[in-house]
Formats: structure tokens, sequence, C-alpha cells
């Protein structure tokens, strides 16, 4: 296993470098959007909790701080591999050619493009984060060390879910992109990626917080900010793995042949 790392490494930086492909200009275009999409979620955040609404026992700098590590971390917190592109267009064949684990390679390709993002969007943000009126450090340096086991859980877990919505996707065949639709929302609604749990009504972040998906995005975030117990969080995410990994793998392999024989 260890032999390999070197050859993932260099899988992981040739997609970091494909990520300018298609230029500069491009590459920065989409995190400006990223900008203005956190923008806009801070001004709402700032107009409704100043106007009274409910907060769930949150303070304000705490809701911001955690848009802000929402959008920072995005791509680790709502994994996307190519698997499913890569079965659409035919060439999830070659990564059966290669000498290593078909899932470890989707796996270090999605790894390498973030290099780009952390260090274009998510460090510059960190940096300028206070003139936008938004403090980003952790409720505390303990909640800091635990939010890094959280988000190393919640990569995990978002990948396993990734190898099932690819398997998913080999089954609807030609509606595969409407399973990443589905997908797309469900993430955004149940993973506490966009609205923190505490600030659901009627106790429904409760219930989401047990999910898989609650453990891959709004654990780690609420560990960040101090929100609810860290430990119980851990514990849930560190379930969700143990459970869910070997599904993963059982319905890959259940959809491998299957795949490679119509995506190629």
């Amino acid at each position: 296993m260890f032999k390999q790392l070197p050859k993932y490494g260099l899988l992981g930086r040739l997609c970091a470098t494909q990520a300018f492909d298609g230029g500069i200009l491009y590459v920065l275009s989409g995190y400006a959007l990223k900008l203005v999409r956190l923008a806009v979620l801070l001004l709402v955040w700032q107009s409704l909790l100043q106007s009274g609404a409910g907060t769930g026992g949150l303070t304000l700098m705490q809701v911001l701080t955690y848009t802000l590590i929402s959008s920072v971390f995005s791509e680790q917190l709502n994994i996307i591999t190519p698997a499913t592109t890569s079965f659409w267009e035919g060439s999830i064949i070659m990564r059966y050619t290669r000498p290593l684990p078909v899932v470890a390679q989707l796996m270090a390709e999605t790894a390498g493009r973030w290099l780009p993002s952390a260090l274009l969007y998510a460090l510059p943000m960190l940096a300028l984060s206070p003139l936008l009126g938004v403090n980003p450090l952790p409720a505390s340096p303990l909640h800091g060390l635990l939010f890094i086991i959280s988000l190393t859980l919640a990569v995990s877990l978002g990948f396993a879910i990734d190898v099932m919505f690819a398997a998913l996707a080999v089954r609807l065949k030609n509606a595969s992109w409407m399973a990443c639709l589905i997908r797309g929302a469900i993430v955004n609604i149940f993973s506490g990626l966009l609205i923190p749990f505490a600030l659901l009504p009627w106790g429904i972040g409760n219930v989401l917080s047990l999910l898989p998906f609650g453990s891959v995005a709004g654990a780690p975030l609420s560990i960040y900010v101090g929100e609810g117990n860290a430990w119980q969080l851990l514990i849930i995410q560190i379930i969700w793995n143990v459970a869910l990994w070997p599904l993963a793998m059982l319905v890959f392999r259940k959809s491998s042949e299957r795949m490679v024989s119509y995506g190629g």
C-alpha cells in the first residue's frame, strides 16, 4: 500500500494541473462566484439574526463563522469524484487498465483537484475574512483539533457516499445526471452545509445530525464553532464510516461489470 503512495501523489498532481486547462481566468471566475455566494449568505444571516430570528442557541458570530468555514471547505464537505462523469463519458475503462484500485484512483484525483482551491480561495478567504466581519478561528484550540479529526472522518465518509451514488448512476444509466441533481439537493439541505442544524425548526436538526449526510458536513462544522457535543458527533461519524464503507465497496463491485460495459 505505502509503495503505491508516490503513484497516487503523481495522479493527484496531474489532476491539480488540469484545473488550469481552461485558463486562469476560467478558474478565478469560479472562485469569484463562490465569494459572491459567501458574501450574500453572510448578509442574509446578519439580516435575519439581527432582526430577531431564532438562533437555536448560536450567536451571530458562530453562524457567520459556520458559513465561512462551510464555504472554505465546501469541496471536502461535499465530495464529488469523477466517478459519475467518467462513467457517462466512457473514460472509466481507462482506470481499470492502471495497476491501481479504481476507487483509490478516484480518491487521489479528487484530492488533487483540491489544491488549486486551497491556494486560490480557501487560504485567501481565511486571511481576509476579518474584513467581512467574520472570526475565522475555531471556538477553542481543542475544538480546532477535534475539527481536524472530524473533517478527516467526514472526507472518508463522503468518499463512501460518492461511491454509492456512482453505483446508483450505473443502475440508472441515462438518468444518471438526475441522480446527481437529487444528490446535490440532498447534500445542500440535509447535510448542514448550507443551514446549521441548530437553526432548523421542530428539532429537525437533531434528527439530521444522526444521519450519514449530517456526519459529512454538519458534524465538523458544528464542532468548529463549538455547537453540540463534539465527542458524540465524532462517535456517530465513526459508526457511519464503519457501516457504509463495506456497503459502498460491495455495491461498487456489483456495479463494476455493468459500469465498464456501458461506459466503455
